[in-house]
């Protein structure tokens, strides 16, 4: 036999010759064909889950939506309510600036609805601050936005005899006006 024709082995001087007609493992395509169907299944489960759970945030969403829609509405009719009252006492003025405030207020509703335009402009870092005054004591009622120049806001907790002022504060508010009113009215 010359070296072409001898078989070759294992042991590094060639490739192992091998019948191609060897037969697979008994069950081999029964395992890859159990594989592919869970690998598939688990694709289906991942695929349902994330539409569960998109389909939960949406409902979520609508749900915050419907909240702020029930409490916009709410705050509305307040509005409503005070503005329409029967004791309703409406009163204004203008600073020689040109800041104009009005409030209109009910004593039966224990509120009033305060409107302001024409706010100076103030330095960043700022902001106005509203505020209710009652007997020399104030208490914050709320912090404009920074940059609110007009708006109005339903203010609450008030009583005949109270004012209302604003003063500029820092960002964020205080717990105490630390500025000079840069305007005020009482409400009776």
């Amino acid at each position: 036999m010359t070296d072409e024709q001898k078989p070759r082995s294992d042991e590094g001087d060639g490739p192992l010759l091998t019948d191609d007609r060897t037969e697979a493992p008994i069950g081999s395509g029964k395992r890859r064909w159990s594989r592919r169907l869970t690998t598939f299944a688990m694709a289906c489960g991942l695929v349902i889950g994330a539409a569960a759970l998109t389909l939960e945030v949406e409902e979520q969403r609508d749900r915050d939506q419907r909240s702020l829609i029930v409490a916009e509405q709410e705050r509305l009719d307040r509005i409503e309510s005070v503005l329409t009252a029967p004791d309703a006492v409406s009163r204004n003025t203008t600073t020689e600036s040109g800041l104009r405030l009005s409030t209109v207020f009910s004593s039966e509703h224990h509120a009033a609805v305060v409107t302001y335009t024409d706010l100076p402009d103030i330095p960043e870092r700022q902001t106005y601050q509203l505020w209710r005054v009652r007997n020399d004591k104030t208490k914050s009622m709320r912090i404009l936005a920074p940059g609110a120049r007009k708006g109005s806001a339903l203010v609450l907790d008030l009583e005949e005899g109270d004012a209302v002022a604003f003063t500029v504060e820092p960002e964020g508010g205080v717990g105490q006006p630390t500025g000079d009113i840069v305007v005020g009215l009482p409400l009776t």
